[in-house]
């Protein structure tokens, strides 16, 4: 399988810890492999951030354990928690509040609640989950609770015929 180029890989924010063998030793090449990224980025995981090689041999080993509790701090570390009124924005790539007059809800058929918004500061589409149980016309996402002001009536002619 060839290598995939820098431009190829998209950064990532989150590694499943699904395909990690247990009790198993990786190379490097395979590590990458594993998750499509460059041998460069798994060399830079265990000299700059803390992975853990088997120690006595010039090719560098990694076994799974270490694997797997690496990738766990990474992903914790990765994982950026929203508060009451925010959506994580993609963009951004922080949480953000979103545009008032954006917000939509949508039930699903698990009985959670699917809420789209716009950022509020790059227009990027938002979604979110909300549980039904923490759901009600209370919470800060709750679209009638986030309607704008009532709209502009005048048009756009000169003078203006205003109701507002």
């Amino acid at each position: 399988m060839p290598r995939r180029e820098r431009s190829d890989v998209a950064r990532r924010d989150r590694y499943s810890l699904a395909p990690i063998r247990g009790n198993y030793t990786y190379s490097v090449g395979e590590v990458a492999e594993l998750y499509g990224i460059a041998d460069a980025t798994v060399f830079r995981w265990i000299r700059d951030e803390g992975l853990k090689r088997l120690p006595g041999s010039k090719k560098y080993y990694i076994h799974s354990g270490d694997l797997r509790r690496f990738l766990e701090r990474l992903n914790k570390r990765n994982k950026k928690p929203s508060s009451d009124g925010e959506i994580y924005c993609c963009k951004c790539r922080v949480p953000r509040r979103p545009s008032n007059n954006t917000i939509q809800a949508e039930d699903l058929p698990n009985g959670t609640i699917r809420v789209k918004a716009k950022c509020g500061v790059c227009g990027t589409g938002q979604f979110k989950v909300v549980s039904s149980k923490n759901w009600s016309e209370t919470h800060p996402l709750y679209p009638d609770r986030n309607d704008p002001t009532i709209e502009h009536s005048g048009g756009d002619g000169w003078p203006r015929n205003c109701q507002t």
